[in-house]
């Protein structure tokens, strides 16, 4: 028995290595293989990279912080830069997670429950798109433990990362604001008053204004512009749902929760006889251990309030980043005395759970257009189609490509693949503040589409004179767009595919920049 004993530290210690082994794999193959799988990027990535591109204080749709980011890790590592960023993302929330763990309960309950954590599906799959919502995921628990720290020390340092945090949250996505109201409305309860008599806690919320104010003062600058960008989707979205269905949304959104949550409930239900009671937990609960079931669960009671009383329509996705406490705290169930010989059980579950995603990423990733014949984002003919794009302006211009317009999809992922000329995004011109007409007076844009491509609307196009004959340039010295147009016909991956990628075109080549022998 006591050679036993001796051994156990050693055996614990062995399997935590091992296990610790396995995740650096799992972290190293989903941060690569995605980028020689897949033949495009999603959407959002695209999106997010081309923003980052233009380094603006916002954008129309969102604050800064991710676009820049992502643009920064692709142009450092190229396609592999987006998952790659979207994994050490993921890891850093699990590294916070163990933090806050570690204070809370213990070193064991907080690498328990950073290892559950990606039990909850967000954190495997839909990670590998690099959007507002993933990067929030260290947002959101970096906020959890500075403001535990905060409340518990009450230490400047805690306050001033409380406000950094809190203000790069705002700097990434709005929606943080639903974990930040719940923080607010906790400072105002009786027992924190004595708090809020010192200034700690103002600090914080100044050092969270100044991060946030270049962006704010953006903001002001463009009519608030991504609130009335949302105001827009929300009516659209409203006026095709039944009256009474709108302030129930709230319930397709908690069971889109649910479901995210089923590999780490079926992991439970597996050790349901180390869990400790309801009321023995509820006895044994160690301090600062209620505050941390209060920021799990009121940021979705004010989304259900929002719902039930505004009618504000939730998305599924809103929830990726609301879940970094879960994993926590289903370790935090596990009995003390059998913490060990669970921990082995859960990591071999927790292996099988991440053997079995990574299987189905590599398939889905690489094989997926070929099983259902039908191409995803990801399967795009990427290179294809920003290899036509450029060989076609090419031909019509002795300028460079200065920026592509028309189809969002398309635009992004030309642009991001010739050399990054500005995308005009489709819409009003204040979408795109970094496009002017006079720029493109002076270096013309190559518009594409799909379809009949009637949803286009280019309104500094409108401003300028535009002709339709090449030789105009040489009848007239003033500075025309001539416009020449067709069609193109790019292969998919898929070799079974018996239609080609159709992609209308059109070329505004300013005269002065049109070639001598133009098609």
């Amino acid at each position: 028995m006591t050679k036993e004993r001796l051994h156990k530290p050693n055996e614990l210690k062995k399997t935590w290595q091992g296990f610790f082994l396995l995740l650096v794999g799992y972290f190293i193959i989903w941060s690569i293989a995605p980028a020689f799988l897949a033949s495009s990027v999603p959407f959002d990535v695209s999106e997010g990279i081309n923003w980052g591109n233009e380094w603006q204080w916002g954008y129309y749709k969102h604050p800064p912080l991710s676009s820049w980011i992502l643009y920064s890790f692709y142009k450092l590592f190229g396609h592999i830069g987006p998952y790659l960023l979207s994994q050490l993302y993921v890891l850093l929330t699990l590294f916070l997670v163990y933090k806050l763990g570690k204070q809370v309960w213990s070193p064991a309950t907080g690498l328990l429950g950073s290892g559950l954590t990606l039990a909850v599906v967000y954190y495997t799959y839909p990670s590998l798109e690099f959007n507002h919502n993933v990067a929030q995921f260290p947002i959101w628990a970096g906020l959890y433990l500075a403001f535990y720290q905060a409340l518990t020390r009450n230490r400047l340092t805690d306050w001033l990362l409380l406000g950094v945090v809190g203000g790069l949250g705002m700097l990434t996505k709005y929606s943080v604001i639903f974990l930040l109201l719940p923080m607010a409305l906790y400072l105002l309860l009786p027992k924190q008053w004595s708090l809020l008599k010192t200034p700690n806690p103002w600090i914080a919320a100044f050092v969270m204004l100044a991060v946030f104010s270049p962006h704010l003062y953006w903001l002001v600058q463009h009519d608030w512009l991504p609130f009335g960008y949302a105001s827009g989707r929300s009516d659209e979205a409203l006026a095709a749902t039944d009256v009474i269905q709108r302030h129930f949304t709230w319930v397709s959104f908690l069971l889109a929760q649910l479901v995210a949550h089923i590999p780490l409930l079926l992991l439970l239900a597996f050790n349901r006889k180390r869990l400790v009671g309801a009321s023995a937990y509820k006895h044994n609960l160690p301090a600062g251990a209620s505050l941390l079931w209060y920021l799990w669960a009121a940021p979705i009671l004010v989304l259900i309030v929002l719902s039930l009383v505004f009618g504000i329509g939730l998305r599924d996705m809103w929830g990726m980043p609301m879940w970094a406490l879960s994993g926590l705290l289903a370790a935090s169930f596990i009995v003390p005395a059998t913490q060990a010989l669970t921990a082995i059980k859960v990591r071999k579950a927790l292996v099988i759970w991440l053997t079995l995603a990574t299987v189905l990423m590599i398939v889905y990733v690489g094989f997926g257009d070929k099983i259902r014949h039908k191409p995803s984002r990801m399967n795009w003919p990427e290179q294809a189609l920003a290899t036509q794009a450029q060989d076609t302006w090419q031909t019509l211009s002795s300028c460079p490509l200065d920026s592509v317009s028309g189809d969002r999809w398309l635009g992004a992922l030309v642009a991001m693949n010739s050399g990054f000329p500005s995308q005009m995004i489709s819409g009003p011109a204040s979408h795109s503040p970094w496009m002017s007409a006079e720029r493109l007076q002076q270096q013309g844009t190559l518009v594409m589409w799909q379809d009949d491509g009637d949803d286009i609307v280019l309104p500094l196009l409108d401003e300028i004179a535009v002709v339709n004959d090449p030789t105009a340039s040489h009848k007239t010295t003033s500075n025309l767009l001539i416009k020449q147009q067709g069609q193109w016909q790019i292969k998919w991956s898929d070799t079974n595919a018996t239609e080609p990628l159709t992609v209308n075109w059109i070329a505004y080549v300013p005269s002065h920049c049109l070639s001598v022998n133009p098609r």
